[in-house]
């Protein structure tokens, strides 16, 4: 038996079950500010080692906060991760009192093990401007698509009326997103420094800001496997898989893929990099560009670290 508590917490829109490591009871209660610190209350800080959670489509977040407050480590753990658990622990049966025993099982028996670092505060406000953001462009993406099909008449003049609305949230989002940043002056530093990486634009900025606010926190290594760009290996006895990448925090993915496509044209030492992949280590052309992704992520975390422009050297 772990010295520390390692707490599972199933998240549903009402209410939170809870499982400590190594003890029969669950508890639940309702998903609220009030009663998640009256829970917090009850513990002490000290012998809590570990609170493990799923996403939720949001409905974690006020826990998350809580348990910032309180000044508990917690990890929000991949779906596909206690998806892979269970079918290891043989459970076949499905109730929010089991995931919330598997919760805190992963994180007794697995997480433990890992030495992650724990999660760094993130600015709320800036992260659902910036989700909103991008929900608002691909709304005007399918929006525009839609057009370019429709014939003249009562349609596409649906379709022009959504997209002009579309058009103005989406600089009054912008708008907020540069008001909240100017605001922050350790934000309007870091932003200027990653900018100075050839080919990292404002919306790959304003998305690190907001979803990697570990950026600078932890060693190459980690970041990329924070990120999901680290390459997992999936042998079996003779078989030898082919590693892969995934997981991670699929918004930043989306920006460091964008960076990596014009990096491999317009900025040397990653153009370099890739046709040295491709041409003298023959590897394949997404392959290379994975790579090239996970290299900027690394300089990237590297300028966050030094606090200093990047310079044009890459590290490793």
């Amino acid at each position: 038996m772990p010295d520390k508590l390692y707490i599972g917490a199933d998240v549903s829109k009402d209410w939170i079950d809870l499982a400590i490591y190594g003890q029969p009871a669950t508890r639940r209660i309702r998903r609220d500010r009030d009663a998640i610190g009256a829970w917090l209350a009850s513990l002490d800080p000290a012998s809590v080692a570990l609170v493990a959670f799923e996403p939720t489509g949001g409905y974690e977040r006020l826990l998350r906060q809580c348990l910032r407050e309180a000044d508990m480590a917690f990890a929000r753990v991949h779906p596909n991760q206690i998806v892979a658990f269970r079918t290891r622990r043989g459970v076949r049966a499905k109730t929010d009192r089991i995931d919330a025993r598997l919760l805190a099982e992963f994180a007794a028996l697995e997480l433990s093990q890992r030495g992650l670092a724990p999660l760094m505060a993130t600015d709320d406000g800036l992260h659902a401007l910036v989700a909103r953001r991008r929900q608002l462009v691909a709304l005007l993406h399918a929006e525009r698509c839609r057009t370019e099909l429709a014939e003249p008449g009562p349609v596409r003049s649906s379709l022009e009326q959504v997209i002009d609305v579309l058009t103005a949230q989406l600089e009054l989002i912008e708008a907020a997103i540069d008001a909240a940043i100017a605001a922050n002056e350790q934000m309007v530093v870091m932003a200027a420094l990653l900018r100075s990486f050839k080919c990292v634009g404002r919306v790959t900025v304003v998305t690190l800001l907001a979803g990697l606010p570990e950026l600078g926190q932890f060693s190459g290594k980690e970041i990329a496997a924070l990120v999901g760009l680290a390459p997992f290996q999936r042998d079996s006895g003779k078989r030898r898989g082919r590693a892969t990448t995934g997981y991670g925090r699929p918004e930043v993915r989306e920006v460091l893929f964008n960076v990596a496509r014009s990096a491999i044209q317009h900025n040397p030492r990653m153009r370099a990099f890739y046709q040295r992949l491709v041409t003298t280590n023959r590897r394949p052309g997404k392959v290379a560009l994975t790579a090239v992704m996970r290299k900027v992520l690394v300089s990237l975390n590297a300028i966050a670290r030094n606090r200093e422009p990047w310079k044009g050297a890459v590290a490793a």
